[in-house]
């Protein structure tokens, strides 16, 4: 499981077609929601792509 605080990654992988497990409040920062993934090697390699992209 992969936890994805941001809307915005949310939705990038969401159309990128990965799954998406679930949707929970945060814990540790309350008043948050966390996006909860399917965690997978292609996930993974999307995630750095999105990173070096943003900066």
């Amino acid at each position: 499981m992969k936890c994805i605080l941001s809307f915005r990654v949310a939705k990038h992988l969401l159309a990128q077609g990965f799954r998406l497990v679930d949707i929970e409040q945060s814990y540790k920062f309350p008043g948050n929601i966390v996006f909860i993934f399917e965690d997978c090697d292609a996930l993974q390699a999307e995630l750095a792509k999105f990173e070096r992209k943003e900066r």
